[in-house]
């Protein structure tokens, strides 16, 4: 314990230890005792004020007490209800940066647009234009499609169907079904590609980001001059921006798989 004794509550303390242990492993007072330097009547407080607050249960045949499963649940979901995502993000834009040097951007999915909540600006001189609060239709940013070809597939079609395939540039995908083909290739590598189908000149690449329940809510990537992001350097940051969003996913609450 880091912490000065002097300003610690021997008995708060002893109570989160005591969580942490059930967390890992079901309990009996005889177990926790050893495990805290206590005696067995220490111990058996300790765990029925965790039972009277709901964190523990109590197996009545066996004097056994494990974690309340809804109580950590009902935790999680207000923690991670409060959380402001996209300005969590900012360390993993912050990397990605780094390692690339190009401007680093979060979006989320609105209608059949996404829309960028996170950015931070190239290092270089000739960069892309700020793109925070900016709207792009799915179909032609790379972050779009990492979203787009991670939804569930009903989903994913209903999108598709209200899509209004405009071309923007001349390698701009406007066929259904080749669009398809391109989300599934997404899959396929993790990160998605914006070989100038936005903008003439310009590349991007993006991978997914994931909440606790392993749903797909946004997507983390970088933009270029094609003249610096060539093809081989979009694969090649590809697979580190991919890791990146799987980090940022984890730390979320995603599965980290």
């Amino acid at each position: 314990m880091s912490e000065n004794q002097s300003t610690v509550i021997q008995s708060l303390s002893r109570g989160l230890t005591a969580l942490e242990l059930v967390l890992e492993q079901s309990a009996t007072p005889q177990s926790l005792a050893k495990a805290l330097g206590v005696d067995r009547s220490t111990a058996y407080r300790i765990l029925n004020t965790l039972l009277a607050h709901g964190f523990v249960l109590r197996d009545p045949f066996d004097d056994q007490y494990v974690i309340n499963v809804r109580k950590v649940f009902t935790f999680a979901h207000s923690i991670t209800g409060k959380l402001h995502f996209p300005t969590l993000a900012t360390p993993y834009l912050g990397k990605l940066r780094q390692k690339t040097g190009e401007a680093a951007s979060l979006a989320v999915l609105q209608d059949t647009d996404v829309v960028y909540v996170n950015h931070l600006p190239g290092e270089e001189a000739i960069t892309v234009a700020p793109m925070l609060g900016v709207r792009r239709p799915v179909y032609v940013s790379a972050v779009g499609k990492a979203i787009v070809a991670h939804l569930p597939e009903p989903e994913r079609n209903r999108l598709l169907g209200l899509v209004e395939w405009k071309p923007m540039t001349d390698k701009t995908i406007t066929d259904i079904d080749a669009f398809r083909g391109a989300l599934h290739a997404t899959r396929q590598r993790g990160y998605a590609i914006d070989d100038e189908e936005t903008f003439e000149g310009v590349r991007c690449v993006a991978a997914p980001v994931r909440n606790h329940r392993n749903e797909v809510i946004a997507a983390m990537g970088v933009s270029g001059p094609a003249t610096r992001l060539t093809l081989n350097r979009v694969h090649e940051y590809g697979s580190y921006i991919r890791q990146m969003g799987q980090d940022f996913s984890v730390s979320m609450g995603a599965p980290d798989n």
